[in-house]
């Protein structure tokens, strides 16, 4: 889960449309909300992502809910408010279900920075405080078989790039390879690796903390600082994640 910035609401939801299809899902409950140009309002806003677990969207199996934080069916005149309206993934709204968000407060992505309540451990995330730990509760973000097995995943490919960096790095440094085409694949190499933390990637904060606090890139930007191959980019980019990753919990 990662800070999302709330965009304005979508231009063709005016306050008369919202009023007329509230009071219709009063009468009837029916899904007032699944209208195309909301979901895509909500899945610009979080870059395609579900705002609780970072899952793609987009990807098959996926499929978007239009997620009301305060529960539609306890809090009906917020149904179409674009402020209680969020992007989640299928299994994500399920597990929230009818959480009273009002009498039992978690974390709305879109109004509170998630890393002041949440931090990293072993492939889990861990509540710092009875506000992050609620939310881990409510949203079940350590499922064992659906995220704790893919943030593993994304660590090991993570773990095995770096490994594998730093070995080219070696060979270039001793002099076993030393070409422009080896230069740019260990510069380049490292720069996509650090775009797969971006807030625009999936499942970003887990990324993020990883390749931050994995001995392995600490090592390789020693190397590439040494050869003169850490520029303004690379910098920022550490910066990006940065912003991003959890910190460890301790």
């Amino acid at each position: 889960m990662i800070k999302l910035d709330r965009t304005p609401k979508p231009a063709e939801l005016t306050t008369e449309l919202q009023v007329a299809l509230t009071d219709e899902f009063k009468i009837t409950g029916k899904s007032v909300w699944n209208i195309d140009f909301i979901k895509k309002s909500l899945l610009s806003l979080s870059n395609d992502k579900c705002c609780y677990c970072e899952a793609n969207i987009n990807e098959e199996s996926k499929y978007l809910e239009v997620e009301h934080f305060h529960h539609k069916g306890k809090y009906k005149d917020e149904v179409l408010e674009w402020n209680n309206l969020l992007p989640s993934c299928k299994k994500c709204n399920g597990t929230k279900n009818d959480h009273d968000t009002k009498l039992e407060p978690i974390i709305d992505p879109s109004i509170i920075e998630p890393k002041k309540h949440l931090k990293y451990w072993r492939y889990r995330i861990k509540g710092t405080d009875d506000f992050g730990k609620l939310t881990v509760s409510v949203l079940n973000l350590n499922d064992q078989d659906r995220l704790v097995k893919k943030r593993y995943e994304i660590g090991n490919a993570i773990q095995i790039k770096l490994e594998q960096l730093n070995e080219i790095t070696d060979d270039f440094i001793n002099g076993i390879q030393t070409s422009t085409r080896r230069k740019n694949r260990i510069i380049n190499g490292t720069k996509d690796l650090m775009k797969e933390g971006l807030p625009n990637s999936i499942y970003s904060a887990t990324t993020a903390t990883i390749i931050l606090t994995d001995i392995e890139f600490k090592t390789l930007k020693e190397k590439l600082v040494l050869l003169k191959f850490w520029d303004e980019e690379l910098s920022q980019l550490e910066t990006d994640l940065e912003n991003t990753a959890f910190e460890l919990y301790k």
